[in-house]
Formats: structure tokens, C-alpha cells, sequence
């Protein structure tokens, strides 16, 4: 048995007359990217013997030829059981398997390109050797959602679109009342009928938004919590928090964004899978379908800081160390941005005061005049203790006196006094105390920070 060879090679002659059974049977072993040609000949011919039967003896005349006929036909089969081939398979160009015009889109309407693939050829060989590809096409399958990795639903065929081996484009209608994450597979075949699979997934999403949860917390967790999380009493960071504040209410019921399952049979891997960019086959990590969130600040009346993104978005936080004064005011706010590019703008508003409140002007006022000495419990009682207490900063939320003798470090009695506030005034920076008991041993003023 010779071997066979790329090209045309004769490895048996059948000579066939037309009473014998017009089969020729052999055998050979074809090696991958070989050709086995058959080449068959017919050839035609004979003569023609006349009788003459005019007379009593039959005179069987000369025989006439006919002209010769000759026809011949060479058929030829390949082996080929290697599968089409990308060109980024073997980095000869830069292009995806299954190029979609947006991964994440609000418009139903995509196309998809399949450029760049090609039956492979043996390094050395000729075109001819391969099979060359036959057709493509394009399968759309729902993603379903889960708790876990997500499952493909391939029983179903969202739709299904196959064109020969001219046409690489594709447009896809992916309409849908719902939002959809799809799986879309590209099956490329070639004329010996094997096949290459590849997988691209797109989310098609036209009706969500981001909204926020009243119930859940957006507060300066540096600030005081007596005041509300509004007082920052240090000069240290300031840090912010909005855990499950911000939502996608669509993506917070249906998880979509999970990893999905490989494919079933173990055909799609390596570059003919999507394991990089939007969408991978990993998962893409989420706060119920918001994927970043953007910080900027202003302080008092001054513009906007440049928007910075949170970094370790997934843990909702953010701090930062500013160069705070007592007295200033800055206001941070903080924009979410889901999958899809939805925003949503909202913002908290923190005090900065490290400092605690100043008592001044402590006198005894006896008949008008001020001092700070008495002669006995008779005279005290004809006196008069005035004090004032501000805040430059957060004000004043109330007044703590205590009333007892120094000597014995008795307390005989003590009362907190609320600072009243004027109709239209919310912050009471400033007030004069004045009162009449028998000796002052201690006095403790607290602003509107604890």
C-alpha cells in the first residue's frame, strides 16, 4: 500500500467490462490533512457486423468499427477532523471569536460580527488540504437567575439563526418586557461537518433604575451618634457609610450577575470562552446590580471636589483624611452606578467641632457690684451668681450645675437647664446665667456634642 500523499496518488486500477459487476474494492489509511483521488476511466467502443439477408444464403458482410469514445472523472476525498479555528487562537490578530457591538445595553437591537476564522492548514501544506468552513450560526439562550452559579437554559432557544460560510454578520432582536442576561453561542462548521463552539454573554436591560432604602443607614459613622451622626467631634478622617442604602430593585430580587455554569459538554474553553471583560463566566462582583460608586465633597460654601472612586466598593464605606478645622462644614456626596449606567445622586452633611464650650465672667453681683468673696451665709443669700457660656461652633444644647460645700465635697444640689431656643433660631451660640444660692463649688457647662 503506498503512502498517500497531499496531492493525487493512484493506489489501485479496476478494469471493469460491462458483464461484470461494476464495483472496485480496496482499502487505505488515510492520514489527517491527506487526500485520497480517484481517477475513473470509461471507455467506449465496438463494431457493427451486417447479414445480408436478401437472398437465400445470408451473407454476413465485414465488421464496421464504431468510433471510439473516452471519458474520465477524478474524485477525491479528504481527511480533516480538526475544528475551524480563530485567529486569536494563534495571535495572529486581535479581534474576539464573537464581537458584539455592546455587551450591556438598553437597545434590544445588536449585531454581532464573526470575523477571522478559517478551517486550519498543516504548517507546510496547501489550502486545498482543508475542508474550509461551511456555515454559522448564532443560538440565543436565557441566562436564569439563582442564588448560585447561574444555569444556561439551552433547551430553549431564545431564537436561532444559521447562514453559510459569505456572511459574517448578524443582527439580533433581543426584545423583552424583562431584563435579560442571554447567553449567545456561536457554532462555526466546516464541510467535513466538525464543529467549533464559542460563548458571549449580553444583558439587555431597558427599564431599571437605582433607588434608595429609607431604612437603611447613610450617616457619618466618624460623627458623634448622639448628634445624629451630623457632629464630628475630632479631626481625624472622615469616614461615610451607606449599607443596602443604594439598590437596583430588580437586580436586589433576581441575582444575575453570579457565575455561570461551564458548558455542558466541555467544547467551549480557553479564548472561545468569555473569561475577561464585561460579563465573564466568573461573575461579576455587585451591590445588587450597582458595580462603583463615586465620592466628591465640598467645603462650606466652596465648590465640588473631582468625583474619586470608592475603592472596595462591595464594603460600601468610604474615609478620608481632610485638613478639618472647628467650625467648618462639609458636605459629601455620593453617586452609585449600577450595570446598566444607571445613577442616583444623594448626599449627608457633617459639623466639625473638636473644641468644648467656654465659661467667662463669673462674678457674685451684690447691690450691683461684682466680686468673687462673701463674709458669711447672710451675706451670700443677698447675692447673685451670673456666668456666661458660648460655643462658636455647634452652640449650646444645655447647662449642667452642681451646687454643694467645697470642704466636705458635699453636693447638695445640682440641675440641668435646657437652653431655649428663639423662634427661627436653630443654633443658640451664647448665653448669660445668673442665679442665687449659698456657695458655687463646681460648674460644668455641655454644648450640643456629648
Amino acid at each position: 500500500m503506498p503512502v498517500i500523499q497531499p496531492w493525487p496518488v493512484y493506489i489501485a486500477n479496476c478494469f471493469l467490462s460491462l458483464q461484470l459487476l461494476q464495483s472496485c474494492i480496496f482499502s487505505c489509511h488515510l492520514f489527517l490533512f491527506t487526500r485520497l483521488c480517484l481517477n475513473y476511466e470509461a471507455k467506449g467502443g465496438g463494431y457493427l457486423k451486417a447479414k445480408d439477408t436478401r437472398g437465400d444464403i445470408h451473407t454476413v458482410l465485414p465488421a464496421v468499427p464504431y468510433t471510439k469514445t473516452n471519458s474520465s472523472r477524478q474524485v477525491c476525498f479528504r481527511y480533516d477532523d480538526t475544528p475551524p479555528e480563530h485567529c486569536s487562537v494563534s495571535r495572529t490578530c486581535s479581534s474576539e471569536p464573537l464581537q458584539l457591538d455592546h455587551r450591556i445595553s438598553r437597545d434590544p437591537i445588536h449585531t454581532v460580527t464573526f470575523t477571522g476564522w478559517s478551517d486550519p492548514v498543516p504548517t507546510g501544506g496547501k489550502s486545498l488540504t482543508a475542508s474550509q468552513i461551511e456555515s454559522y450560526e448564532i443560538r440565543v439562550n436565557e441566562v436564569l437567575p439563582s442564588e448560585g452559579i447561574h444555569k444556561v437554559g439551552y433547551t430553549t432557544n431564545v431564537l436561532s439563526t444559521k447562514v453559510n460560510h459569505t456572511i459574517r454578520e448578524m443582527t439580533l432582536n433581543l426584545s423583552s418586557a424583562k431584563p435579560n442576561l442571554y447567553c449567545l453561542t456561536l457554532e462555526v462548521k466546516d464541510v467535513a461537518d466538525n464543529v467549533r463552539q464559542c460563548r458571549r454573554f449580553i444583558l439587555v436591560d431597558q427599564t431599571t433604575f437605582i433607588e434608595t432604602h429609607p431604612d437603611q443607614p447613610f450617616q457619618f459613622t466618624s460623627a458623634s451618634p448622639e448628634t445624629g451622626n451630623t457632629w464630628q467631634t475630632h479631626h481625624n478622617d472622615i469616614c461615610l457609610s451607606w449599607k443596602e442604602y443604594f439598590f437596583n430593585k430588580f437586580y436586589f430580587n433576581n441575582e444575575l450577575f453570579n457565575g455561570v455554569e461551564a458548558e455542558p459538554h466541555g467544547l467551549i474553553t480557553g479564548n472561545y470562552e468569555q473569561i475577561s471583560g464585561e460579563l465573564p463566566v466568573s461573575g461579576t462582583p455587585n451591590v445588587h446590580g450597582i458595580i462603583k460608586y463615586m465620592v466628591s465633597w465640598k467645603l462650606n460654601d466652596k465648590p465640588f471636589s473631582t468625583e474619586i472612586e470608592v475603592p472596595d466598593f462591595l464594603n460600601q464605606t468610604f474615609c478620608q483624611l481632610l485638613p478639618v478645622n472647628d467650625g467648618e462644614t462639609y458636605i459629601f456626596n455620593v453617586r452609585p452606578i449600577d450595570i446598566v449606567g444607571n445613577t442616583y445622586n444623594d448626599n449627608r452633611t457633617v459639623f466639625i467641632d473638636q473644641s468644648a464650650p467656654h465659661i467667662t465672667e463669673i462674678w457674685l453681683q451684690k447691690d450691683g457690684y461684682e466680686q468673687l468673696f462673701v463674709h458669711d451665709s447672710t451675706d451670700l443669700s443677698k447675692m447673685q451668681m451670673t456666668f456666661d457660656a458660648f460655643d462658636t461652633h455647634s452652640g449650646l444644647l444645655q447647662i449642667h450645675w452642681r451646687f454643694g460645700i467645697a470642704d466636705t465635697s458635699t453636693e447638695l444640689i445640682s440641675e440641668h437647664l435646657s437652653v431655649v431656643k428663639h423662634q427661627n433660631v436653630s443654633i443658640v451660640y451664647f448665653v448669660r446665667v445668673s442665679f442665687v444660692f449659698n456657695l458655687l463649688t463646681c460648674l460644668h457647662v455641655g454644648n450640643q456634642i456629648h
